[in-house]
């Protein structure tokens, strides 16, 4: 029995096997620890090739290459060129410096290694399989070093077992390369696999071009300059305009120094720069690096070196959340204000509007949408057009006033959602009301009148170009008008899911560029969108080409469409529920091709929309779970009026 308690010393093999299972978790760390040796030794071109579901893995590079005589420690733990004492640590300028990275991957594969230094006439090859001695040879091979990694996690099948699918490992993949790439513009990358290349970027580009070339063409326009430095921290990037926000923090990329890292307090000090501009559930899109001392950070916290520790946090914080929130201010991203709102005390909106007139002629804003809502283009300050203090601080003043209008006005349209058992008031500006009361019965009253086949309602009107008013006997019914559409959409895209979709080809194809780590999940759904009536090619590289739409749905937001769904898809975590995906498709594809808030109706388009709610006996949410609809009967009205006694 005490046998079995012998504190024994585990096998090299073993060892090795648990190291490993620390730093090479899929086969993107091995594409991340190989890349960053090869940014390491100075390459100016990695190129990475993917066969056997990622399990097969090559990288070659151009950089200093291994000495011959040094490949066999290569592959022995602890073995690093980086560094040689403790004090290193505090001044590391490399990627990587634990020297654990191809003696882990040795563990777990098949691994070869071609290499030969600069200015030297001959190379050298080594091969490896765990278990047993390396054999080193000479070899004929260009400058540099060549990695194939084959049959990864051959011997660890429980590793294996745990293996996303292959489109999800390379998304994986290609995820990590483009952080690599954001931040090493001049060095060029390229990803294939047995089909195609996944991404090419050239070297010695452009910071910008090579930020636009992987977050997509479409952030050409958004991308805003942020520059910030104090006391020896220096952060600089890129911020995009709130109009290119994400579902998700997927695509904010920090670095350290050059290197890349997740930080959760970074995220949450650039949303908080971003407050009142972002939507609920938005997440701004940002490229920073922060430069500062190395003996400010440590970053040998995790053995994956993704995470860091700043000795002084706060202020590093405090200068990314400055540099952010003021590139966001000088790019003048001014609110939408309506004109024909309400107006506070009295005066108050005519020095509103003047006020804001007169900062876009101060700043060169024009107006874009005519009609009752003017929304402002984001523009650069004009030389010498900056405010002066006391125009600023009554625009300030102004708006300030405006919001708090704005504010009571919402407080009594809140009264809108009251429940028969909870009356609300109305309170004058300034105010608190009385606890908002749930919704829930004003939406189900709603519901209870469509579907009890009562008085067929009337519309009446739109309000604000977003919500319809009918009249339902003696009774009120108000109407999102995107929120019930897209709730339409959704049941009749759900109906016929099993059949065959009528399409309607584009008279000019539609072509959609996303980011690169989105191309395998839409190469991987492009059957699912085919028989949901959309047709997606794949043109090359991060280009896509829609051919043709679903014949009810000739206008839809087909771009949408496709980030959406890979936004989703990212969320879901698991590509293969088809089902669960099928149906996002389904409310993506509802949701991009309603009616839009702020949409003008005709009383026509408004009769129809309603009959068709009515007879489609549909729910009071949206597939978001917003409510589509609520009631307010005659007996609240009474109520709010004082006609009778609560």
């Amino acid at each position: 029995m005490l046998q079995e308690h012998m504190i024994r010393i585990l096998p090299a093999s073993l060892v090795n096997k648990i190291a490993a299972g620390e730093v090479i978790v899929r086969p993107a760390s091995v594409v991340k620890e190989l890349v960053e040796n090869a940014v390491d030794a100075g390459a100016q071109r990695i190129v990475i090739d993917l066969a056997n579901s990622c399990r097969d893995i090559r990288v070659r590079d151009d950089g200093c290459g291994i000495a011959r005589e040094d490949l066999p420690k290569a592959l022995l733990r602890h073995a690093t060129s980086k560094i040689e004492r403790f004090e290193d640590l505090w001044q590391l300028r490399t990627r990587g410096f634990r020297g654990e990275a191809l003696a882990s991957i040795a563990a777990v594969a098949r691994l070869t290694i071609l290499t030969r230094q600069r200015g030297e006439l001959a190379g050298a090859r080594l091969q490896s399989e765990p278990g047993q001695e390396p054999i080193v040879e000479a070899a004929g091979a260009p400058e540099g070093t060549d990695v194939w990694v084959r049959d990864l996690f051959f011997n660890t099948p429980v590793r294996l077992k745990f293996l996303k699918s292959p489109a999800s490992e390379l998304q994986l993949i290609l995820y990590m390369v483009t952080r690599q790439a954001l931040i090493r513009p001049d060095i060029g990358f390229v990803v294939a696999n047995e089909r195609d290349t996944l991404l090419e970027v050239p070297p010695q580009q452009p910071w910008r071009d090579r930020a636009v070339a992987l977050l997509g063409m479409e952030a050409d326009q958004h991308l805003l300059s942020v520059e910030g430095h104090r006391q020896g921290i220096h952060v600089r990037g890129f911020a995009a305009a709130p109009a290119f926000s994400r579902k998700d923090r997927r695509f904010q990329y920090f670095f350290v120094n050059g290197r890349p890292i997740t930080h959760r307090m970074l995220s949450n000090v650039v949303q908080q720069a971003y407050k009142g501009l972002l939507m609920t559930q938005r997440f701004a899109v940002v490229i920073l690096n922060i430069e500062l001392p190395p003996q400010e950070v440590d970053v040998n916290v995790h053995p994956t070196k993704e995470e860091v520790r700043f000795r002084n946090e706060a202020m590093v914080l405090g200068v990314v959340h400055r540099a952010v929130q003021e590139s966001l201010a000088g790019a003048n991203l001014l609110p939408t204000i309506s004109l024909s709102s309400p107006p506070g005390p009295e005066g108050r909106q005519d020095e509103l509007i003047s006020a804001s007139h007169w900062f876009a002629h101060s700043t060169g804003a024009r107006p874009t949408v005519p009609g009752d809502f003017t929304q402002w283009t984001m523009q650069t300050p004009s030389a010498g057009g900056t405010p002066g203090e006391h125009e600023l601080s009554r625009l300030v003043a102004a708006q300030r006033e405006f919001d708090l209008a704005q504010q009571a006005q919402r407080n009594q349209e809140s009264c809108l959602n009251t429940s028969v058992e909870s009356p609300c008031s109305v309170h004058p500006l300034g105010q608190q009301a009385s606890p908002e009361p749930s919704p829930t019965t004003a939406q189900a009253e709603a519901q209870a009148l469509l579907l009890s086949g009562g008085e067929y309602p009337e519309p009446l009107g739109q309000v604000a170009d977003c919500y319809i008013v009918a009249r339902a006997g003696e009774n009120l019914l108000l109407i999102d008008q995107h929120a019930a559409h897209e709730r339409l959409l959704y049941m009749q895209l759900r109906e016929r899911a099993q059949e065959k979709v009528n399409t309607q080809p584009l008279l000019l194809p539609v072509t959609v560029d996303v980011p690169v780590e989105a191309v395998p999940t839409i190469q991987a759904l492009t059957r699912e969108f085919t028989a949901l009536g959309l047709h997606v090619e794949h043109f090359g590289g991060t280009t896509f080409v829609v051919q043709s739409v679903p014949a009810d749905l000739p206008s839809i937001d087909v771009g949408g469409v496709l980030m959406d769904v890979v936004d989703d898809s990212l969320a879901l975590g698991k590509e293969g529920d088809l089902d669960s995906l099928r149906d996002r498709i389904l409310t993506r594809m509802a949701c991009r091709g309603a009616i839009k808030s702020g949409q003008k109706l005709s009383l026509d388009e408004m009769r129809q929309l309603v009959r068709d709610i009515v007879d489609s006996r549909m729910g009071f949410t949206c597939p978001h779970g917003r409510p589509t609809m609520i009631l307010l009967t005659r007996a609240q009205l009474d109520r709010q009026f004082k006609r009778v006694v609560s």
